[in-house]
């Protein structure tokens, strides 16, 4: 047997290329590593502009030009070799980085693995250095003119380890990589000019002196005014400040979370444990909220020098800083909550009245009546016969109305009005489940709810089932032989939407919409990249889309399930799903997750008043459709109250 290769070799000292090049395998992960090592440079060399140059995605080229404080000749050339930094001086200096870069080892890194050229200038009048470097060995270094600042430019990354460069993503990948670099740099530093230009198109151009909420609406648009709110905290230990989401608007993704520890951006589980406690119940499976928040600490309660990239730091106490998180953003919340239901001068109006009397007077309430007690539940009930009768609209047929013509309830309308519904004749057996009829049943409303109808020939009854009535505007109250259901309307909606959905497209009888004048949508320049990434599968979902210049894209064509109002949040939920790049690289993956957010969008909304045939038809076809016992989200779509537990609960 032969002996290891390894017993055979003695141990020797790397040559400086290698141990170079293993540096980059640490530090320059991808074209972004780059971007994001020289970032932080310029950062920290206090520039107030930063304009980033790419080509196919920092394949071909990165450079980035800044106006910071620049070097001389000799902290040129040291700043080159490794382990060379103006940031830290002796070990106890580790313990109190309050720089975003220290390890002194990127530009060493990123020359070896590229050709690599520095222009720095301290003091225009003496000149700016020029270094040069190919594959890890200096070329060229002499003077030349340049103002004050850096610029680095970085070409044919990873020419000289093609293991390496095989691994890169395609251009769209490593582009959008890079644009998250930027968001976060310039969300964490909104004083900041950036530029980032690609093939020579400005894709972003974030003007300086700015506060974070409009740094934020730079970049995601004006609708983040509504979902934000506030929030700070100051004491000895741990100070931040920034935006959460309030609860009612939480995201299906967590795109939009960022946390920045003394103006660095990281990961922190002690910090997203905190923030989702301090939310609590007001999230809901799948849902997750939007916070940028920047926190500040002494420097010596944190390490930075955790992970090479110095995405991750360590807390010296994570867990005061969860509890503190969490407790405070529970109350930054409660207390917002009480602003928006009650109005901004409830507390104030309370707290006066407490002081002058020392007593809060209450109305005495007015006895309630037997309707209002049930005011939750909608029961059948019986109507005179009509002496005019209006004919079904053919059978499957979507309804193409505008979305003022479709069922809405107004709130001014008392809780405790009880909606009448549309009362048939119908033979039932001995156990109470209807028949099967021949007769016509009741025409819907002229409000009809849309999407109600999926299948042609529509069934005309539930023949498993008896419909008695809708609990709270939300479930559907039936009997079936074994005992008393509850069902989720909105969730068997969205079941039956998205089985009906999904079979068009297998058999290719998706019915589409056309619009004469195009939908134009605005994305973000991210929103763009990745959109453009997936028109393939959005085309094969029913959608149209095309750019149209810029950031605006033209939707041309959608499902008939949707209406027009609904292309931009769809679109917009659609990307945010595509934003998990790395989790759901599979085509059937894509349009899987594109079916399930066009079935939610075009589902009746959660609390919707439905009539006796509006929820005869709901579940007549889900009866047709093999009665799915699980929603999209995989929880039960109904509970079951057996005649035998009914009785049990009854006796006692």
């Amino acid at each position: 047997m032969p002996e290891p290769a390894s017993a055979k070799k003695s141990v020797r000292i790397l040559p400086e290329s290698l141990i170079n090049k293993i540096a980059a395998g640490e530090v320059v992960e991808r074209p972004a590593s780059v971007v994001k090592e020289l970032l932080e440079n310029s950062i920290d060399a206090g520039a107030t502009d930063i304009q980033v140059t790419v080509k196919n995605g920092g394949k071909d080229l990165i450079s980035i030009l800044d106006n910071g404080c620049g070097m001389n000749e000799a902290d040129a050339q040291l700043a080159v070799e490794r382990h060379a930094t103006s940031k830290i001086i002796d070990e106890n200096d580790l313990f109190r980085i309050q720089t975003l870069g220290f390890r002194g080892e990127a530009l060493a890194a990123i020359a070896s693995v590229s050709h690599f050229e520095l222009l720095t200038c301290d003091d225009e009048s003496q000149g700016a250095t020029r270094i040069f470097i190919k594959g890890g060995y200096l070329e060229q270094m002499g003077k030349i003119g340049f103002p004050q600042g850096t610029k680095i430019t970085v070409e044919r990354l990873f020419y000289n380890t093609p293991a390496r460069l095989k691994f890169l993503k395609t251009t769209a990948t490593e582009l959008q990589h890079i644009q998250q670099h930027l968001v976060q740099k310039s969300l964490a530093h909104p004083h900041i000019h950036f530029r980032l230009t690609h093939n020579r198109q400005l894709l972003l151009n974030l003007s300086g002196g700015q506060q974070l909420q409009t740094r934020i609406q730079q970049l995601f648009g004006e609708e983040f005014k509504e979902i934000l709110m506030t929030v700070k905290h100051e004491e000895t230990y741990l100070q931040y400040s920034g935006f959460i989401s309030f609860p009612s608007k939480p995201r299906t993704s967590r795109r939009w979370q960022y946390i920045f520890v003394n103006d660095r951006n990281v990961k922190s589980p002690a910090i997203n444990h905190g923030i989702y406690g301090g939310y609590g119940t007001f999230l809901g499976k799948g849902q997750h909220p939007v916070f940028f928040l920047n926190l500040k600490i002494d420097p010596t309660e944190i390490d930075v020098n955790v992970h090479p990239a110095k995405t991750e730091i360590r807390f010296r106490n994570s867990q005061l800083v969860h509890t503190i998180l969490l407790d405070q953003i529970s109350r930054a919340l409660k207390d917002g909550a009480s602003r928006r239901f009650f109005g901004r001068e409830h507390a104030h109006s309370q707290m006066s009245r407490t002081e002058i009397s020392g007593q809060i007077e209450l109305p005495m309430e007015e006895a309630l009546t037997l309707e209002s007690q049930y005011s939750g539940m909608t029961f059948p009930k019986k109507k005179k016969r009509a002496t005019e009768s209006r004919e079904l609209p053919p059978r499957g047929a979507l309804k193409k109305q505008h979305s003022a013509e479709l069922s809405t309830f107004s709130a001014e309308k008392p809780l405790a009005e009880i909606h009448p519904v549309t009362q048939r004749r119908q033979n039932y057996t001995s156990t109470g489940i209807p028949e099967a009829s021949d007769s016509t049943p009741a025409t819907l409303p002229e409000d009809e709810i849309r999407n109600l109808r999926l299948l042609s020939p529509l069934p005309q009854f539930p023949q498993k089932i008896r419909v008695l009535g809708q609990f709270r505007k939300t479930y559907i109250m039936a009997e079936n032989d074994a005992g008393l259901l509850m069902i989720e309307q909105q969730a068997l909606h969205e079941r039956l939407l998205y089985d009906f959905y999904t079979e068009a497209l297998q058999k290719k009888e998706l019915a589409l919409q056309t619009f004469q004048a195009s939908l134009l949508i605005e994305l973000s320049p991210q929103e763009s990249v990745l959109l453009e990434q997936s028109l393939e599968y959005l085309e094969l979902c029913g959608f149209a889309v095309s750019p149209f210049g810029g950031s605006t894209f033209a939707v041309n064509t959608i499902p008939e399930i949707l209406n027009a109002e609904q292309v931009g949040k769809v679109i917009r939920e659609i990307i945010d799903r595509l934003a998990l790049f790395g989790k759901r690289s599979q085509a059937e993956e894509i349009i899987r997750d594109i079916c399930e957010v066009v079935s939610t969008h075009a589902a009746l909304p959660a609390k919707q008043e439905l009539n006796l045939t509006e929820m005869e038809i709901l579940l007549a076809q889900w009866e047709e459709m093999g009665s799915p016992m699980s929603s999209l989200k995989d929880v039960p779509l109904l509970v079951e109250f057996s005649l035998q537990e009914l009785e049990r609960r009854m006796k006692r």
